[in-house]
């Protein structure tokens, strides 16, 4: 498929903001790699009643933060599934600049086929399988994976009430929007200070990569609170816990593109 960035997605910095180009990418992938297509009617039976996104992460490469500026730029990308477990499947986008051929960020997301009434996982049905057999043999490919900071008091929280324009098409808080607000939590943090390595204006920081675990859902109104955290053994990386009360909504972690830490302690010196 192809696309176009265009001047009024960047931000003050001329950059393009991460969770512009996952809203796009989830947009343009649901259409260009249609997962289990709908069967004859009364023929088998559907691939899944409901699905729920459990995670997404992005890797961004250099070429990114080179090519992709003002005042926009043409791309194209292929999304494909890569592979199919019991009750969830994985699929891959890849975005290339229509310039220069050069691979821009590569997007991987899992999807979980859910019983309608449990709201459990629920296998998918066998002509599935066969149809992807291709796929089910494959090694599971990683997927982003739950961390634990709850014995650590987080570096800086940041409250954030649902608008109603951060609603999706199920009445949820889209996807796209808890990057968001992980940005706005690091944005007001850094500037105030929280985090030791990573401070000042946050739009000086690129982003390599963003890993996205989806816990709970959350409605237009809900006041949430986002936990932030600086872990020693990924000094580039700021971890995040989005809550609603006792609730744990989803988990989040931003890596940048900062100098080596023996380089950032010297300059401290």
């Amino acid at each position: 498929g192809r696309g176009r960035i265009y001047p009024w997605e960047f931000d003050r910095k001329g950059k393009l903001p991460a969770w512009h180009l996952l809203d796009r990418l989830n947009y343009f992938s649901l259409y260009q790699a249609p997962v289990f297509q709908p069967q004859p009617e009364g023929s088998l039976p559907q691939a899944y009643e409901m699905r729920f996104l459990r995670c997404q992460s992005i890797e961004f490469s250099s070429a990114f933060h080179e090519l992709v500026e003002l005042p926009g730029r043409d791309f194209c990308f292929e999304a494909q599934l890569i592979f199919v477990g019991k009750t969830s499947w994985m699929y891959e986008t890849k975005v290339v600049d229509r310039t220069t051929g050069r691979e821009l960020a590569t997007l991987r997301v899992q999807t979980v086929s859910v019983d309608y009434n449990t709201r459990r996982p629920k296998p998918l049905p066998d002509w599935v399988m066969e149809q992807y057999r291709h796929l089910t043999s494959l090694a599971r490919p990683a997927s982003v994976q739950p961390f634990d900071l709850s014995g650590t008091k987080p570096a800086f929280v940041y409250p954030v009430t649902v608008a109603p324009s951060d609603i999706d098409g199920n009445l949820h808080t889209n996807s796209s929007q808890y990057l968001r607000y992980c940005f706005d939590c690091a944005t007001a943090g850094a500037k105030r200070g929280a985090y030791s390595i990573i401070n000042g204006d946050l739009l000086d920081y690129d982003v390599k990569s963003v890993d996205l675990l989806y816990q709970k859902e959350s409605l237009e109104g809900d006041t949430l609170r986002l936990e932030s955290w600086e872990d020693i053994r990924e000094p580039d990386t700021i971890k995040f816990q989005v809550k609603r009360g006792d609730d744990n909504l989803l988990q989040c972690k931003i890596r940048f593109c900062i100098p080596s830490v023996p380089v950032i302690e010297k300059a401290k010196l």
